[in-house]
């Protein structure tokens, strides 16, 4: 989806003007400013209806589209259920209950789940910034759906926790949040100093503080983004000068680990960055509007 193309859909979502017919089915409207997606030509014209949704037809590059060509919800069927289905991902609740409250097969409820999410992973508006805190975690790593798994690794019970003396059955993941509950996540290959400080300053703002335990790659981290450095080392100090600490990053990560293992029943290590950016947006009170808006990417 072009630039402009996308502002359509935003100004559509947030202020409803959009077509929608008697079954309910968004569909953006183009103006002048929308492009075609195929080669970004303002040329066009509408070009007839696939079922309910408009087509239009490129004059320039001699294609046709629709307001969903090019984005994660390309090619989804029964878009006047996708609104009903952004209110349940906004309450996080199951595929099962998601599939059975919008009535349709539980393929699909996976299926629109993983594309909603797709444009928001790795996808970080707002930089760090005040005072930061940032930790790492570990989850076992999982193939749950698949029919079957690596050669010489034995099926572990749903939920069941990885051998901490093997780094292959971990997968280390990086949180950081500031006090403005701006979140910067990722799923890391290994748990390496390299690793995380390329992940995490790009994302940093300079002069801020860098509250982390006693692992050496925050204190490169500090200093390549010129940021002060409170490292929470002993385990009887837990906040120094009443301020800083790192108790919000893990209690997120409490609530995150608790989230996926208790109530989606784990996840699949590949899935695992969509999880984040679904747990990441709705920290930040994402409503079904927010959720529907980023699907198109």
């Amino acid at each position: 989806m072009t630039p402009a193309q996308r502002e359509v859909v935003n100004q559509s979502i947030q202020s409803s003007q959009a077509e929608i017919n008697v079954t309910g089915l968004f569909q953006p409207m183009f103006d002048s400013l929308s492009q075609c997606p195929h080669c970004h030509s303002s040329h066009f014209k509408k070009w007839g209806k696939a079922g309910e949704t408009q087509r239009y037809y490129c004059k320039d590059g001699h294609k046709t589209f629709n307001y969903k060509t090019k984005t994660p919800l390309a090619k989804l069927h029964k878009c006047h259920k996708w609104e009903k289905y952004a209110h349940c991902m906004e309450r996080k609740i199951t595929l099962r209950e998601a599939a059975a409250e919008c009535n349709i097969n539980l393929k699909t409820a996976f299926l629109w789940r993983h594309r909603f999410l797709t444009a928001q992973s790795g996808k970080y508006p707002d930089k760090l910034s005040g005072i930061i805190e940032v930790d790492e975690f570990f989850l076992a790593y999982s193939e749950k759906g698949a029919k079957k798994l690596p050669s010489g690794r034995k099926a572990r019970k749903r939920g069941g926790n990885a051998s901490k003396k093997t780094k292959d059955e971990r997968v280390p993941v990086l949180l950081s949040i500031d006090r403005s509950k701006h979140m910067i996540d990722g799923v890391l290959s290994a748990d390496t100093t390299a690793e995380i400080e390329t992940h995490l300053e790009p994302h940093i703002t300079k002069d801020s503080v860098l509250c982390s335990d006693g692992a050496w790659a925050y204190v490169n981290v500090a200093k390549h983004t010129k940021c002060d450095h409170k490292r929470l080392i002993s385990s009887v100090t837990r906040v120094l000068d009443n301020i800083y600490h790192i108790q919000t990053v893990n209690g997120a990560i409490a609530h995150f680990k608790g989230w996926v293992d208790v109530k989606m029943r784990g996840v699949a290590t590949k899935y695992l960055p969509h999880y984040l950016a679904w747990f990441r947006e709705n920290s930040s009170n994402f409503n079904y509007q927010q959720i529907l808006q980023s699907a198109y990417g």
